[in-house]
């Protein structure tokens, strides 16, 4: 009898601990965490993947930057920034919703400069502006570009050569060689 609750116990320990290790191993596998890459090049330190910013003021939220990876300038304030997702909200709500393939953030100046195939989309007023660079100014709430533009929406197509918008007013200006449709 004694050799019998020797063998069960021990063959409940020895469960007991591989039932463990197998939980340890799962939970480890499916924790999300951030991962952090050291490089060896001399003007990037850090580069880091699933990047997320975010600015409050007034206890709500004005905008949210979102990249698939970052890598952080040793020299200066500079993020650059891999398929690029920034979200902005206006005074009233309104959502608007900027994608690229690249870009990049200083944060001092609050100024996020995005590259390759930019559109902006505000899906509650049915605007979609699409151009190659862009610069939103998180402080001024600005919108500029030195390249070609075009806005589209239900009723229009407008199209030209540089833009300046402001998000707060939805007031914006195409500067100069401007086509438009109605």
């Amino acid at each position: 009898m004694n050799r019998k609750l020797r063998v069960s116990l021990s063959s409940f320990i020895a469960l007991s601990i591989a039932g463990l290790a197998v939980l340890v191993f799962i939970h480890y596998r499916t924790k999300n965490t951030f991962k952090v890459v050291l490089t060896e090049d001399k003007k990037f330190g850090v580069q880091i993947d699933k990047v997320h910013y975010s600015g409050t003021k007034g206890g709500r939220v004005e905008w949210e930057l979102d990249a698939e990876s970052a890598k952080r300038s040793k020299d200066e304030d500079l993020l650059v920034l891999d398929k690029v997702r920034l979200t902005f909200y206006s005074s009233d709500g309104t959502k608007y919703l900027l994608t690229s393939r690249e870009g990049d953030y200083r944060e001092s100046t609050g100024e996020v400069t995005v590259n390759g195939d930019v559109v902006v989309v505000s899906l509650s007023k049915g605007y979609r502006l699409a151009t190659e660079t862009l610069k939103y100014s998180m402080k001024t709430k600005m919108v500029t570009s030195e390249v070609r533009v075009r806005i589209t929406s239900k009723d229009m197509a407008v199209d030209g050569l540089g833009l300046v918008a402001e998000m707060e007013s939805e007031r914006f200006r195409l500067l100069k060689d401007v086509h438009a449709v109605f």
